[in-house]
């Protein structure tokens, strides 16, 4: 049994971690305890925390994106590299990330962007993917060089719940879409039980770097996971995917077209 701290647990995600893991461990929730409360080094060291797990994020209110996803993150590391030497023992800290991070969907690849403070460069990235890049950068500067804490951050891609939002919306783009995905057709995606076995291993494991990063997905069939209407993507016209990623490039980055162009690289490209 392990002593776990989730923050965000009232988020769909957090609840979602809290069920799985108060099975066979104490967790203690924000949702219960004040957050300074659980941050303080005594109640660390008194209840012997062996986790903590972030889940605070926004993902859909862009007015929150800075404070949640970069803001707190940042309070968050400087509040654990200022306990890390006075820790009475070692602390894993699993911070929930996005693979958007590295801005996937603008540059077509999972490449890090390299950026140069002495030459001006223009960066495609939508606030959200922006504000959790900032965040991961400050977790990176407060605790690569920790002592007691080793920090995994984890950068999945869209994560399907049960009755998934996401999969509805997918699934009346493709009804719309006037061309069809091939039969082979895969997409990065992060089932919820996927997320939550990978984070109670993580749990359950020792490391040997104090700070690492992991993309967390699985590439599944477009058809398997919408049960995709055979006879209405019979209907459909294929589309060459030369000519997609011809047609992706030349799609200009405005409001109007940008969740078209997102969504067109999310399926036939990644």
């Amino acid at each position: 049994m392990k002593n776990i701290i989730i923050l965000g647990s009232k988020g769909l995600l957090g609840s979602d971690l809290y069920n799985f893991l108060r099975i066979d461990n104490k967790v203690f929730t924000d949702q219960k305890i004040n957050i300074n409360n659980l941050l303080e080094l005594e109640f660390i060291n008194k209840h012997k925390i062996d986790c903590i797990i972030n889940c605070i994020g926004s993902t859909n209110k862009r007015d929150l994106f800075f404070h949640s996803n970069f803001l707190f993150t940042s309070f968050l590391s400087e509040k654990l590299k200022e306990h890390d030497s006075n820790l009475n023992q070692k602390l894993i800290f699993i911070h929930i990330s996005s693979i958007g991070v590295y801005a996937p969907y603008m540059k077509l690849n999972f490449k890090d962007i390299i950026i140069d403070p002495f030459k001006r460069k223009r960066i495609n990235y939508n606030l959200y993917e922006f504000s959790k890049s900032c965040g991961e950068y400050n977790l990176n500067k407060n605790l690569k060089n920790s002592i007691n804490i080793y920090t995994v951050v984890l950068q999945p891609s869209n994560i399907i719940f049960n009755n998934s939002k996401f999969i509805n919306k997918l699934k009346i783009f493709l009804f719309l879409f006037p061309f069809k995905t091939d039969k082979s057709t895969t997409i990065p995606v992060t089932p919820i039980r996927y997320l939550l076995t990978n984070i109670n291993q993580i749990i359950h494991s020792s490391f040997q770097n104090n700070f690492q990063v992991t993309k967390l997905y699985k590439r599944l069939k477009v058809y398997d996971l919408l049960n995709y209407n055979i006879f209405i993507s019979f209907l459909k016209i294929k589309l060459p995917l030369p000519f997609l990623k011809r047609l992706i490039n030349y799609l200009p980055e405005i409001p109007l077209i940008y969740s078209l162009k997102r969504i067109l690289i999310f399926i036939f490209i990644l």
